[in-house]
Parts: structure tokens; C-alpha cells; sequence
């Protein structure tokens, strides 16, 4: 008997720490809403990444909450520019009116592309697409699963699109062209190379993980279209250090580490570093509970010009604090999913400004708010969470 007790013991043991395996019960579908807190200043924090191995454990409940972010993925027709992904299963809004499209099948969870969301600045229009359509997410994964893929994403633009700074570049370069496009060649190497329990901030228990281990490459270049009878495409990348555009250029190396369970969408935790693993880029991890209380910047404030809505879920009145504003007009405009604005206010303003709004005319739902200045400059951009009893 009590062989037998033992047996039957080591067995649930042997059950309980046993490597998972990921479906595609993973993937985002429609009404989903994933919720993240990224951690800023994490570059010495090296003790996240571990050795490859088996039934391992990883405590990090210790990181600290520092920036949240919701990401919610709807129907396609809720976009405008859907015709122009076909086959689309998703779409994310983004900052700025940006829009990004989806496909999904029972194996892959793929990036079509992308319209708008300031993906190149002096272009808030500018299409991107990759090609073949990147995959983010697959399914089945287990321990020690392979994948690689190439992708090459383009945005192409007119060169009317440029600004007046490219007027002095476009003279020294002996072509004539109609048309230019940012070229980014993708290569990602993925391993499921360690498995374990993981818990992380607000968490009760440990959660049976997967790790993979994503190995990204990439290569930017800037093309232009010679014009003519028979159009080619030329590199004209060496010509532009000098120009915004030398921000799109170069190569990079990254490694990403994601531990994935199969009974939440988001990511529990995401290691970002550099190739050598060396210093860590960024850290996010699945915020716990299912609550935002302080949205993030969704754009970068020139200086150290910021505005905040709080508080972020508001349910009847909302406060937005501007800090740090040098002397100008400014407005600020609230806007529905769809872009269109639904309140302003313009004024002038020193240091900081705090407006008080009444959110009675607002129905339940996530908008974005942003403050310019008169310029049009923008200084940041931001989700509101309305809530109503």
C-alpha cells in the first residue's frame, strides 16, 4: 500500500512540474483586450535572462509597476482602411489614427501591416507592408520547437511627401525618380529553449511557462523608383546620413525572451536585450489584475513638455495635468476610436495647466487624447479609459 501511495504521488508530482505545450488558444481574437506594464530604466537588469534548461523557476514578482498599456484588438470593418489588407481577421488602432491589420489561422498569428501611426513622420499616411506577413505568434509550440522566418516590410511614399530639408540632398544625387520607400528586411530565428513556473507582480501563484527565445535581425535601407518606361528601384541609402532619414537606416541585432501560458493571451513576461545579451532593453509583463490605472505615452514629448489624464479609468470627471510647457497656444482634443474629435480646448499657457472636464456626455469606452501646440507640434498622446456604473 504504501509503495503504491508513493507511486501514485511521485506520479502527480511529476504532472504538476511538467513541461505545457501553447495552442492557438493564444492567439487575440476580436473582443480582445490585452493589458501590459513595461518597465523603464531596466538596463542592469540581467538576472531576468537564464541559462536554457528544463523545470526551471523564475520569481520576479519583485519588478516594479512603472508604465501600463492596453491593447485592443477589434473587426476589421471598425477600421477605414481594411480594403487595403485583405484577408484581415483583426485590427489595433494606434496613436495618431494609425491603424494595424492581422491574419490569423490555426497555426500562425501574423502582422500584415500597418497605415498611418507616425511610421514615418512627414508621411502621417504612409502604408507599410510585410511581405510575406510577419508571424508573431504560432502555434503548437513545446520545449526545444524551431522556427525561422524572413520578412520584408516596405513603405512606400511620393517623393512630393518629402520635406523642404530633402531639396538640397535630391540635387546631388544623379537620378531622376518619382517615387521613394523605406525597405526593413526581417529575419527571426525562434527556440523554445527552457520551460518552467514563473510568477510574476500581483500574481497568487506560479504559472507553467514556455520560453521562447527570438533571435531578430534587421536591415534598413531607403530605395527610390527611377522614372521612365522601365522603372527600377535603386538604393540610395549611402546619400541620406545626414537627413531624417538616417534614423530609418542601419542594422540591428536583438534577442527577445517571451514566456508564454496557454491560458492567457498576453505574454506573462517579455525580455527585450541587445544581441550580446549585455544590457536589457525593455521588460513588460502582464498586468495583474486586469485593470489600467495610468495609461502610457503613446507618442514622445519634445523636451520635457508632458500631459496626464487622472484619473485613468475616470468614470464621471477627468483632470488633465500639463506640466513643463514652454509659453504658446496650446489644444487639446479627445478623440473616439474611429479619429473623429468629440471635445477641444484651446489656451495659452506657461509651466503648467490643469483642466477639469465633466464626462457626463461620454459614453463608456476607450479614447485617445492629445495636446499640441500651435504649431501643430504634438506634445503627447495618451489613451482615456471612460467607465460608467
Amino acid at each position: 500500500m504504501k509503495g503504491m501511495l508513493l507511486a501514485v504521488l511521485s506520479t502527480l508530482w511529476l504532472s504538476a512540474v511538467a513541461q505545457i505545450t501553447i495552442t492557438n488558444a493564444y492567439f487575440p481574437a476580436v473582443g480582445d483586450t490585452l493589458r501590459y506594464t513595461t518597465l523603464a530604466n531596466a538596463a542592469t537588469m540581467l538576472e531576468l535572462i537564464t541559462p536554457p534548461g528544463e523545470d526551471q523557476q523564475w520569481d520576479y514578482s519583485y519588478l516594479k509597476l512603472n508604465q501600463n498599456t492596453v491593447t485592443a484588438y477589434l473587426a476589421p470593418s471598425a477600421g477605414n482602411s481594411a480594403a487595403l489588407f485583405p484577408g484581415a481577421d483583426l485590427l489595433v488602432k494606434t496613436f495618431g489614427g494609425g491603424e494595424s491589420y492581422y491574419n490569423v489561422t490555426n497555426t500562425q498569428f501574423e502582422f500584415m501591416g500597418f497605415l498611418g501611426g507616425a511610421a514615418i513622420p512627414f508621411v502621417p499616411t504612409a502604408i507599410g507592408r510585410y511581405s510575406p506577413a510577419l508571424i508573431e505568434r504560432r502555434a503548437p509550440l513545446s520545449y526545444q520547437s524551431t522556427h525561422s522566418q524572413v520578412s520584408n516590410l516596405t513603405i512606400p511614399f511620393a517623393v512630393s511627401d518629402l520635406p523642404p530639408i530633402f531639396d538640397s540632398i535630391l540635387v546631388g544625387i544623379p537620378l531622376q525618380f518619382d517615387s521613394v520607400r523605406v525597405r526593413v528586411r526581417v529575419q527571426n530565428a525562434d527556440t523554445v529553449d527552457a520551460w518552467g513556473q514563473l510568477k510574476i507582480p500581483n500574481a497568487k501563484e506560479y504559472y507553467p511557462v514556455l520560453r521562447q527565445k527570438r533571435i531578430t535581425k534587421t536591415r534598413n535601407a531607403v530605395e527610390a523608383r527611377i522614372a521612365g518606361p522601365f522603372p527600377l528601384w535603386v538604393d540610395i541609402t549611402a546619400f541620406l546620413g545626414g537627413t531624417p532619414f538616417g534614423g530609418f537606416t542601419g542594422a540591428d541585432s536583438f534577442v527577445v525572451y517571451r514566456f508564454l501560458n496557454n491560458d492567457h493571451k498576453e505574454e506573462l513576461l517579455t525580455v527585450t536585450a541587445d544581441f550580446f545579451e549585455d544590457t536589457i532593453r525593455t521588460v513588460r509583463y502582464k498586468t495583474l489584475p486586469l485593470s489600467v490605472s495610468i495609461t502610457p505615452p503613446l507618442d514622445d514629448a519634445p523636451g520635457t513638455a508632458s500631459v496626464q489624464a487622472l484619473p485613468n479609468p475616470a468614470v464621471d470627471k477627468v483632470r488633465f495635468e500639463c506640466n513643463n510647457l514652454p509659453s504658446d497656444e496650446y489644444t487639446l482634443k479627445i478623440f473616439n476610436l474611429v479619429g473623429k474629435v468629440v471635445w477641444r480646448e484651446t489656451f495659452q499657457a506657461s509651466g503648467r495647466r490643469v483642466i477639469h472636464l465633466d464626462l457626463d456626455d461620454f459614453n463608456k469606452g476607450t479614447y485617445l487624447y492629445s495636446l499640441s501646440n500651435k504649431k501643430g507640434e504634438i506634445i503627447g498622446t495618451r489613451r482615456l479609459i471612460v467607465v460608467k456604473p
